[in-house]
């Protein structure tokens, strides 16, 4: 048993982590502003830190549609290292999102401020894991990528080889326990699909009759395959079949 702290842990998938983490018998230090830790003023986060064998990041100190998200990120991570250093933690374990380090999909600065993220975690942490996940199973009817309304639900055309969350916490804690070595990894679901499809099975699954309309993503890069998977990405279960019955 070792002691994970997790930032980010009030979050959709923070909350996720800290289950995987206790069920599998880790002591949990939730790091988050209603902790008494804020990784944007460093305030309370060395108390945080100090008895954790590691780190994982799964924070938004800046939302996806900020005008400007990469100083307020890049600037929380370089809080979060160095005291992870002065408190002697070795593994920080970040979360980030497949495709980042493509120029195209650089022009959403969220992605942008993502990569820029993930140099300052490999720079600095003595033992670094960036896990780029793909788009999660739980994005469709997101805003981000789709407008419902009372008989359609608009959705943009994105090109994706989602994820369901549940994996994606299950393998951050895998690797705050060492089990993935160091460096960058990707996590992506065994197939690709559109979103506007995976909206349509989704709603199917609930008896939702509303009429699937498909328009262009508002960035290019996300309709392109851009966003699928490297060869070398880790296939994480469930399949889209299976995800989509449980949403039933």
């Amino acid at each position: 048993m070792s002691t994970i702290a997790i930032a980010g842990a009030s979050g959709f998938l923070g909350k996720l982590i800290v289950e995987e983490s206790k069920k599998r018998g880790h002591e949990v230090v939730e790091i988050s502003r209603s902790k008494g830790a804020d990784l944007s003023t460093g305030e309370g986060l060395a108390d945080a830190l100090k008895k954790a064998d590691a780190v994982i990041d799964a924070s938004q100190v800046a939302t996806p549609d900020a005008a400007d998200p990469v100083q307020p990120i890049v600037d929380a991570a370089q809080t979060l290292t160095r005291v992870a250093n002065e408190q002697g933690v070795e593994r920080v374990v970040m979360l980030s999102i497949n495709g980042v380090e493509k120029e195209n999909l650089q022009e959403f600065p969220f992605y942008k401020a993502r990569f820029e993220q993930e140099g300052v975690i490999t720079k600095n942490a003595k033992l670094p894991v960036v896990v780029r996940s793909a788009q999660w199973f739980e994005f469709v009817l997101n805003p981000a990528g789709t407008e419902e309304a009372d008989h359609e639900v608009r959705v943009q055309n994105w090109d994706i080889q989602p994820v369901a969350t549940r994996s994606v916490a299950r393998f951050l804690v895998e690797a705050a326990e060492g089990e993935h070595g160091e460096g960058v990894v990707t996590v992506a679901g065994a197939e690709r699909i559109t979103l506007p499809q995976l909206t349509e099975k989704v709603l199917a699954a609930r008896d939702d009759s509303r009429k699937v309309v498909t328009v262009d993503p508002a960035l290019e890069g996300l309709g392109d395959g851009s966003l699928h998977a490297p060869a070398n990405a880790v296939i994480l279960e469930p399949s889209i079949e299976q995800w989509v019955r449980e949403q039933a």
